[in-house]
């Protein structure tokens, strides 16, 4: 029975990472993960997650996939010839292993595509090399990821993820302002360590019980009322109910503007009818 892992960060799961997953040469069966993120261990550096664990390893086992986590710290230190056959010839009994154009491994990652693709070899071990995707010209990446969310593009970093970015964590009990404001929210904290979009308002997409709705969300510090905690308020057209200790999946869909100081609510009022139906449209 073949076993094919895949090999790499996987930290987005963006069309790139999908590519070599998919490979129709030598499709996945199991992809081998890290408890932390390489650069974590090796520079010290969490690059700024664009997705959870839990929500990765869902998305990987509804494309048929079994995700293998493995402690990086125990790995970080051999060599690129013991990777391939202590690690994946031994340990994980691959019979092929897929990688991106780009992926390292072994201690120092002195190993690159062209040694894995000859270590494979020796071990009997089918290995496939995908060639990168481009967006524009460019390589896609996580690094262009994040960077283009933090500057608001959320449209280019959507295509480039191949589906619309966004977090699914619990909704908290806030201070009511919104539903006084005649627009009711449910808030969301991020977590540390995850990415925060450009701070403003966008129009989103939300799911509850299985049901998709448009939506309004602004991510920011609520200045006008010196808020002060930099939170997630989604606004749910055509929703009423309970949603308190749920997690509440969203999707950021386009950027309509960014996070404003208004005198006082009544300008903020106005403000948000125009906001609502622009994220309607």
């Amino acid at each position: 029975m073949s076993r094919n892992i895949a090999l790499g960060s996987f930290d987005g799961l963006h069309i790139g990472h999908t590519a070599v997953l998919r490979d129709a040469e030598l499709p996945a069966t199991h992809c081998l993960l890290f408890d932390v993120h390489p650069r974590c261990t090796i520079a010290g550096i969490q690059p700024l997650r664009l997705l959870t664990d839990e929500t990765r390893d869902v998305f990987l086992r509804k494309m048929g996939i079994k995700p293998i986590v493995l402690p990086f710290a125990e790995l970080r230190g051999i060599s690129p010839q013991q990777f391939v056959t202590e690690i994946l010839l031994k340990k994980l009994a691959a019979t092929g292993v897929i990688c991106g154009y780009n992926y390292r491994f072994g201690s120092h990652a002195a190993g690159d595509t062209d040694i894995l693709f000859r270590l494979c070899k020796t071990a009997g071990i089918a290995c496939r090399i995908v060639p990168p995707i481009l967006f524009d010209g460019v390589p896609v990446s996580a690094t262009r990821i994040r960077e283009v969310l933090l500057a608001g593009q959320i449209a280019v970093a959507n295509d480039m993820l191949g589906r619309a970015f966004g977090y699914d964590f619990p909704v908290l009990h806030g201070d009511a302002r919104g539903r006084l404001l005649g627009y009711p929210t449910a808030n969301q904290s991020f977590p540390v360590g995850f990415l925060v979009p450009r701070r403003g308002v966008y129009a989103s997409r939300a799911e509850v019980g299985g049901k998709l709705y448009s939506a309004m969300t602004n991510i920011g510090l609520r200045p006008t009322f010196e808020g002060g905690k930099l939170i997630s308020e989604t606004h749910i057209f055509g929703f009423s109910g309970d949603l308190y200790g749920q997690n509440l999946p969203l999707a950021l869909l386009r950027f309509t503007r960014e996070e404003r100081t208004f005198a006082n609510a009544e300008e903020l009022t106005v403000q948000l009818k125009h906001d609502a139906a622009e994220c309607r449209a």
